[in-house]
């Protein structure tokens, strides 16, 4: 389906309005959404939001983790560029110290190296949790423990230290049910110290948190369970204060046993409070979030599915300031409120041979910025002061149509049609700020999928794209542009016996073309071709031959739209050649994969430039077609080692980097970059071995 908005209709009457969209309409679709928040769909199972305190080790789930492995070792190394390294590495485990205690322990390391800094090092970060559990009781439902934190950045100079001790009780919510074993309630009490270093100040204060959570299987533990989260935490660290707290309640229920409707909801409240030095102040910045979600899945007969999801969500932030002593100044509190409603409807039937899905999406956001007088600004310097803040403000509104249809015409040939339709709309009250716009885009997709005789199978795609951007008011009514996109995606994928080949293209063209007759020479086609060929073949059972080989080629030229011809401005060709072996070994204790090759990258820039005359007479500058060329080649290992817990890969490149430069004469001159014979006769060659190197080993698997 393609549905094309009018936009040239709507110009007219959205130049005469300023103002955001009615808040009655939002107030509407708001009623709506609560109407319908007895039984709406959630696209997934309802999940618990997981992830401890901001400041202490983060391990996920209701319960301790039981990892397979007392230690995990994990290693990584490789150049990413020419001067540019980076290495993680670290450690984590779980262990039984008894039957009663666990231990839980994670440390690592995480650095970015670039020999041409001053120090070379651009990051470097640490960090090391631990969690000690003691059940108590032949039953466990108390527990005693302590978890340690320590996070360290050099590059900004901060590091932080935490130590809780935890109180917690734990216990099974369904107890005479014996098949029901995951339904549990969770309450856990912290409370310990914390400290901050950062800008040369040293903190350090208490710290205490609690967590409360109840999952609740109530249809089995193959259906989603009912969740409900509270979690809070608060560090008092001198003159800063960090504290969080979230609240939210999941659950997805069909009422009767094989009943057509499922419905789905979610409520959410989450604050958090973050404090930092700034300019001679504590800043505050200060989010609260409130969600709520409903949806719902009804059958309306074995074949069609009805379903729907809605939610809004109401974010605000506050970034407040406070001076560190009373001769300083401070900066001007200010922040926003914002609101977004997100919906969408689909309709989907499926038979055995036929697929066909639509689908209506609608979101919208608004944010609003408002002032707090800390500074006590007189009327007139606040009036003018909240002016510049409020430019900012912004309405944006998403409209989406899309439909899918899937018909398996034989067993062996089938036809996919996929179509959208979007408008988006921005609109900005203040006069100053020129981000008003219509932005709308249609897309029509037809692929067909055979496959025939042979192993041999055959992919063809078309689709065509329209988009369109319209700028409002008059400031930027120049960048006004409509861009027409085709692509043409053929493709197949070939394996008779020993061998495998698979060739893909993807050959897309883009004419953008301005409103404005004024901007005509801005017009700009552009067409991009990637293709990609992979041909492998079994030699022997343990030993394979491998070739692969990418193209890209990405050509840009001035249109003119009329006459519908264009000028090249440039090109840029790229080609990956990859040639190799790979011999495998296996035995009781272990395999082995050992890879060899070469690998050709190159990637060459055409465009036009100006050659510098030395020449007495006659012009300064003559055209030329230049070609800047950089070329990457060399030899390829790559060797993997599996033996017990033991995974260890490494591949090195042995690269030779060659750059130069190619040039033809042209006719006439040329006003742009220019060059002298000598810089366009330099080269650069270098040799730089590209290499990665990884290790995991699991000790003590269980």
């Amino acid at each position: 389906m393609n549905i094309r908005w009018p936009l040239a209709g709507v110009r007219a009457a959205r130049r005469r309005r300023a103002a955001p969209a009615c808040p009655a309409r939002g107030w509407l679709l708001l009623g709506l959404l609560l109407g319908l928040a007895a039984g709406l769909p959630g696209a997934g199972r309802a999940q618990v939001l997981v992830g401890a305190t901001p400041f202490g080790p983060v391990f996920r789930g209701l319960r301790p983790a039981g990892a397979d492995t007392s230690l995990l070792l994990l290693a990584r190394a490789r150049r990413i560029g020419v001067s540019t390294f980076v290495q993680t590495s670290g450690a984590r485990g779980y262990l039984l110290l008894g039957p009663r205690q666990q231990l839980r322990y994670r440390v690592g390391t995480d650095w970015v190296y670039d020999s041409r800094g001053t120090p070379p090092f651009v990051r470097e970060d640490y960090g090391a949790d631990l969690a000690h559990i003691i059940g108590l009781g032949v039953a466990q439902h108390w527990q005693l423990g302590q978890q340690l934190h320590y996070d360290q950045s050099r590059a900004n100079n901060t590091r932080t230290g935490l130590w809780l001790a935890r109180v917690g009780y734990q216990r099974r919510l369904r107890p005479g049910l014996a098949t029901d074993s995951l339904s549990q309630l969770r309450l856990t009490a912290l409370g310990g110290l914390a400290t901050d270093r950062r800008n040369g100040r040293q903190d350090a204060g208490l710290a205490y948190g609690f967590d409360a959570a109840a999952i609740y299987f109530l249809n089995g533990p193959t259906a989603a369970p009912l969740v409900a989260r509270v979690l809070g935490t608060r560090a008092a660290l001198g003159p800063r204060t960090m504290q969080r707290l979230v609240a939210e309640a999941t659950g997805e229920q069909a009422f009767l046993e094989n009943a057509a409707l499922t419905v789905q909801g979610r409520l959410g409240y989450r604050t958090n409070r973050a404090e930092d030095y700034l300019l001679g102040s504590v800043q505050r910045i200060q989010s609260d979030t409130v969600l709520a979600q409903a949806g719902a899945s009804y059958r309306l007969n074995p074949y069609t599915t009805l379903r729907s999801d809605n939610s809004v969500l109401l974010p605000t932030r506050a970034f407040r300031y406070r001076r560190l002593n009373e001769g300083g100044d401070t900066l001007q509190d200010v922040g926003y409120r914002q609101r977004e409603l997100d919906t969408r409807q689909e309709l989907r039937f499926a038979r055995p041979k036929l697929q066909t899905s639509l689908s209506f999406a609608y979101r919208e956001r608004q944010r609003g910025y408002y002032l707090d007088n800390s500074r006590n600004l007189n009327p007139a310097r606040l009036a003018a002061a909240l002016a510049r803040e409020q430019v900012k403000d912004i309405t944006e509104q998403t409209t989406l149509w899309q439909g899918s249809l899937t018909w398996l015409l034989t067993p062996r040939h089938a036809v996919a049609l996929l179509g959208t339709a979007q408008l988006l709309r921005v609109d900005a009250p203040s006069k100053d700020n020129q981000q008003t716009r219509d932005e709308a885009q249609h897309l029509l997709r037809l692929t067909w999928t055979g496959r025939w005789a042979g192993a041999f199978r055959t992919t063809l795609a078309v689709a065509g794209e329209y988009r369109q951007t319209v700028f409002i008011r008059a400031g930027l009514s120049a960048e006004n542009y409509a861009d027409h996109l085709l692509h043409w995606e053929p493709g197949f994928t070939w394996a008779p016996g020993r061998w495998s080949i698979r060739s893909t293209y993807h050959l897309w063209v883009s004419y953008q073309v301005r409103d404005q007759a004024t901007e005509q020479a801005r017009n700009r086609a552009s067409r991009v071709l990637e293709q990609s060929q992979s041909l492998s073949y079994q030699l022997r059972p343990r030993l394979l031959l491998l070739a692969d080989y990418q193209r890209r080629e990405n050509r840009v030229g001035q249109l003119n739209w009329t006459q519908f011809r264009e000028s090249p401005l440039d090109t840029s060709v790229t080609h990956d050649l990859s040639i190799g072996a790979r011999q495998s070994w296996a035995g009781p204790r272990g395999s082995t994969s050992l890879r060899l090759g070469y690998r050709l990258l190159e990637q060459r820039n055409y465009g036009r430039a100006a050659l510098l005359r030395d020449q007495p007479t006659g012009p300064a500058t003559s055209l030329i077609y230049l070609h800047n060329i950089t070329r990457q080649q060399g030899p390829e290992v790559g060797i993997e080692r599996r033996a017990g817990g033991l995974t260890l890969t490494a591949s090195l490149w042995l690269q030779w980097l060659r750059t130069y430069y190619a040039y033809q004469t042209g006719k006439g001159s040329f006003t742009g970059t220019s060059y002298a014979a000598a810089d366009l006769d330099r080269e650069t060659r270098r040799v730089l071995p590209y290499f990665e190197v990884a290790a995991e080993w699991r000790v003590g698997r269980r």
